[in-house]
């Protein structure tokens, strides 16, 4: 499959939904505007071009969606003006034209904001991403001692932006240097340059936790459950969070509450006259919602061999 982004005017964007579904594509999300509409989906390879065609005879834009299908969260220690938070919501930003889902967190507390720490509650929270990014400031001292202590413990993999050139000895953690809380739009030559570099991290990370799925795939892929889910669960239309149904690289966040969905979750029908539960784990997220963590073919086999 073939992940891309649209983006046009409202007009006759409705064919271009038709034929990605007729080709036997996904869409992902969509959002509309008084006068833009952005759709996010995706289509077998050999059609692209079909799509491609489509899209400029409605007068709208395409573009890869190099990191559609997977859910960022972004890690700064606050939004307040001396932490200078511009560059965390422009690398947001950068990341969302690029398809992900991006959540934010600020993890400095006390007077002044002037503790930066993890409580358990942070950790599960970070871990039920994708891919967490961390930004940091400019000592190398403060970094080694202080930051990376901090976030070791995460299994998850992790990009770290700072200052200092350095190394790091984790094999988990992308680190990138040269981004740090410095007041910067990325507009000019060498700012876009930095973002370019931090971008590419995240996407070579993502590259390879997806060569890892190809080794032990998963036995249903994520965007076929999302859309068994949006069919068989009414109360999916009606919910007010943006997304909510969340494609990630090997599970779904569905953005309903646990006690109340779960069981309903559970028993959605999907290929062979199997349930959700054959294919997956359903859990609950730390803030209520529901997760659903997609099973390897190393540990629940064939699925589709009977």
């Amino acid at each position: 499959m073939e992940f891309m982004i649209y983006r046009g005017a409202p007009y006759k964007y409705d064919w271009l939904v038709d034929l990605v579904e007729d080709v036997g594509g996904f869409i992902i999300s969509k959002s509309m505007q008084t006068t833009e509409v952005v759709i996010i989906f995706a289509v077998p390879k050999e059609d692209v071009q079909k799509v491609e065609e489509m899209s400029g005879r409605i007068f709208g834009e395409l573009k890869s969606a190099l990191l559609a299908g997977t859910e960022i969260i972004m890690v700064s220690p606050s939004y307040a003006r001396h932490h200078a938070p511009m560059p965390h919501c422009g690398i947001i930003q950068n990341f969302r034209e690029n398809g992900a889902k991006v959540n934010s967190l600020a993890m400095a507390r006390g007077v002044g904001l002037e503790i930066c720490r993890m409580s358990a509650m942070e950790k599960s929270l970070i871990e039920e991403h994708d891919l967490a990014v961390f930004m940091f400031g400019s000592f190398e001292h403060c970094i080694k001692e202080y930051k990376l202590k901090m976030i070791e413990d995460l299994n998850m993999p992790i990009v770290v932006m700072a200052y200092p050139p350095m190394e790091v000895e984790k094999s988990n953690i992308t680190y990138v240097d040269g981004l740090t809380r410095i007041l910067m739009s990325f507009r000019k030559g060498d700012e876009q340059e930095r973002l370019n570099k931090v971008t590419q991290a995240v996407l070579e990370t993502v590259k390879k936790i997806k060569e890892e799925l190809k080794d032990d795939p998963l036995v249903v892929p994520p965007i076929y459950l999302k859309q068994e889910i949006e069919q068989q669960i009414p109360a999916i239309e009606t919910c007010l969070s943006p997304a909510p149904v969340t494609l990630k690289l090997d599970s779904l966040r569905i953005k309903l509450p646990y006690d109340t969905y779960a069981d309903d979750i559970k028993n959605v029908h999907i290929l062979n006259n199997k349930t959700l539960t054959d294919a997956a784990e359903v859990s609950r997220s730390y803030t209520g919602q529901i997760l659903v963590k997609i099973q390897r073919e190393s540990t629940a086999g064939s699925f589709f061999g009977e």
